[in-house]
């Protein structure tokens, strides 16, 4: 583990989370070795890449002689986000974690302003966001993407809708953690859950600039074209997703008082998405109604479709490609 001399951590710790992103991560890490700012501790963690991802980042450790206190660690298999950041957070002493992608670059001032927006809150902000700007796997520099104002967003209105956020450009307290508690291990997202929870505390923050170039076509990216069995792989991996993302909503809502409100806003979604994982682990008929009886609180007909949809999934999803086709034809000829 590669790491400069350091009694004590610094305030700030700047994340990089990395997984199987060997051709792009010496430029993301680079760029955070580039922060012009107060002195950091910066962690470069790969999350047990297949490729040569946690070798490059030992390459540049042992290139690097700046300010900041560089530390390079992989978890011994893979975590997933949500236990990725659990580690890390629980290895790391810091009040304020920026976090980065891999693949992803953060600019040079990204660090000193997300760090004053914090000081000029009075250090009460548990979220401090930014724009960013969107850019190709390429490198091509697109257009720039807003993040909403964090400051007006009440928990209720984060229930009712949530506001538009890039999880790319967020810092965040360790307080914030220390009082919800680690992430779900099986929670693959953590931006929406992180926002939930500042709005439940000490609120959050967003800077008026776009500090962050963020990568399209990641791997988290879905594929433009699927086949069926392809795309049925993805509904059930979206599918989990949705789970666990639910549940640890309910849950954190529970922990901050507005669990009543999560409910009546999640519930019904939860049970629904809860019936197609478990069907979506079978490929008969009969396992299918079976556990459809075991969801007497999702509606009968919706399980039904759903489970002849599943089983003649091929079939429909060539159905659902041509009426889409259908109907994007139509719009165009109505905007003729």
């Amino acid at each position: 583990m590669p790491s400069t001399s350091q009694t004590s951590p610094r305030r700030v710790a700047f994340l990089m989370l990395t997984y199987n992103q060997a051709s792009l991560v010496r430029e993301s890490a680079l760029a955070c070795l580039a922060q012009e700012c107060e002195p950091l501790d910066i962690i470069f963690s790969d999350d047990a890449s297949k490729d040569n991802t946690y070798e490059v980042l030992q390459e540049i450790a042992r290139e690097y002689k700046g300010p900041h206190n560089l530390i390079v660690r992989r978890n011994e298999k893979n975590a997933g986000i949500g236990e990725h950041f659990n580690i890390l957070i629980a290895s790391f002493q810091n009040e304020l974690f920026i976090a980065s992608a891999g693949d992803d670059i953060s600019l040079p001032n990204r660090t000193a302003a997300l760090i004053k927006a914090w000081d000029d809150s009075g250090q009460k902000a548990d979220l401090i966001s930014s724009h960013c700007k969107q850019m190709a796997y390429n490198g091509t520099v697109g257009r720039q993407v807003n993040t909403d104002d964090l400051s007006t967003v009440t928990p209720q209105q984060w229930l009712i809708k949530r506001p538009y956020i890039i999880g790319a450009t967020h810092a965040f307290t360790r307080r914030l953690h220390t009082r919800f508690g680690p992430f779900s291990s099986d929670l693959t997202g953590e931006d929406q859950i992180m926002t939930f929870r500042a709005m439940c505390a000490g609120g959050g923050v967003t800077v008026n600039e776009a500090l962050v170039l963020y990568r399209d076509g990641g791997i988290s990216r879905r594929p433009d074209e699927m086949m069926p069995a392809e795309q049925l792989a993805w509904i059930r991996k979206v599918n989990r997703i949705d789970v666990a993302e639910m549940r640890q909503i309910i849950k954190d809502a529970d922990t901050a008082g507005y669990g009543q409100l999560a409910r009546e806003r999640f519930q019904d979604k939860l049970n629904r998405a809860v019936f197609m994982k478990d069907i979506l682990d079978h490929s008969t008929w009969k396992p299918m109604l079976a556990i459809s009886r075991r969801h007497p609180d999702v509606p009968f007909f919706w399980r039904h479709k759903k489970i002849i949809t599943t089983l003649f999934h091929e079939p429909y999803a060539v159905f659902q490609k041509h009426n889409q086709a259908r109907r994007q034809f139509v719009r165009r000829l109505r905007g003729r």
